[in-house]
């Protein structure tokens, strides 16, 4: 039996239109999408912001109800059993505040542990392992609102873990974290997986983070998945062509969506007004490419080959680069 099964999970949000037309109209988040995940499999959820990640994170976990379509969790239907899906699951969600921040790290678990029916025999060896575990006993008395983006971020993983659940959703779990707090994340959800033997299904529109972590990946975009397969086999949809960097000056990208080559502004510096374009170009078609941007006024400061990643998988699938 699969951790996750999705079939066709469809999501529709009705949008209200002003006066004078006064009417409603149904705008698509998620749109008919399909996939599973394997028991102890980190499956990840790859998109840009607003591609259908976190609306599709919200009807598996119960949050939200399908418009259309159905998906099972460790067997139990979304609509049906969502009771049985919550002792089953938790998750760390992007964006929302889930802690209380008057309160200190270890009343915080407290709290959690009994919402989640932890026995009480049991609560106490729990929470010292959860802080443990996350690296935070030494802080288990201090208020949470004197803790660190990081800090919070750890907490509220042992907090989405204090009624060990089979399946983790993490709904970008690395946003706006430094550096050093990012690969703690990392590290830490690598060893749920391989030590603790959870299933966790991550969204992340890092792609770097995706490669890393995933066993497989689906790639999402306006509500459609658009490729799925291991980090290396969607890397082999682009290996007959060369990942190009360009560095370029005084070129409008606007002039790019009428560009016979897919290309994409990969990064931006308004300042200086210089632009880093990437995407896959043949060895033969690389002369074609500069001639046609030197012709709009391009000045050309840099080419580079460049080992293909999964931006450039997502440039050859949409023509537009992840952080668009």
């Amino acid at each position: 039996m699969n951790a996750i099964e999705v079939r066709e999970l469809k999501k529709s949000y009705p949008k209200k239109i002003p006066l004078p037309l006064r009417r409603v109209e149904w705008i698509e988040a998620v749109k008919g999408i399909s996939f599973e995940v394997k028991k102890g499999e980190l499956f990840g959820l790859l998109g840009p912001n607003g591609a259908g990640k976190t609306t599709t994170i919200k009807m598996l976990t119960t949050l939200l109800e399908p418009t259309g379509g159905e998906a099972k969790i460790l067997g139990y239907d979304i609509k049906r059993d969502a009771r049985e899906i919550r002792k089953r699951i938790n998750l760390v969600a992007e964006g929302e505040r889930t802690l209380y921040w008057r309160l200190s790290a270890y009343e915080n678990l407290k709290y959690f542990s009994r919402i989640y029916y932890v026995p009480k025999n049991k609560e106490k060896g729990r929470i010292e392992e959860l802080l443990k575990l996350v690296g935070l006993w030494e802080r288990r008395n201090d208020l949470v609102m004197g803790f660190s983006r990081g800090m919070k971020q750890r907490l509220a993983i042992a907090k989405a873990l204090i009624n060990d659940p089979e399946v983790l959703f993490l709904d970008e779990p690395t946003l706006g974290l430094d550096v050093q707090s990012a690969l703690f994340v990392r590290e830490f959800i690598k060893k749920l997986v391989e030590e603790h033997k959870k299933t966790v299904l991550l969204t992340t529109h890092y792609m770097a983070e995706a490669e890393e972590l995933c066993d497989r990946i689906a790639i999402i975009d306006h509500g459609k998945i658009i490729a799925l397969d291991t980090p290396e086999g969607l890397k082999r949809m682009i290996t007959d062509e060369d990942a190009v960097e360009i560095k370029v000056k005084d070129f409008a990208p606007s002039k790019l969506e009428r560009s016979p080559f897919r290309m994409a502004v990969v990064k931006e510096d308004a300042s200086t007004n210089m632009l880093l374009l990437r995407g896959q170009v043949v060895e033969e078609e690389l002369p074609k490419l500069v001639e046609w941007l030197v012709r709009r006024g391009a000045k050309i400061l840099s080419v580079e080959q460049k080992e293909p990643t999964l931006e450039d998988v997502f440039i050859k699938l949409t023509g537009r680069a992840i952080r668009d």
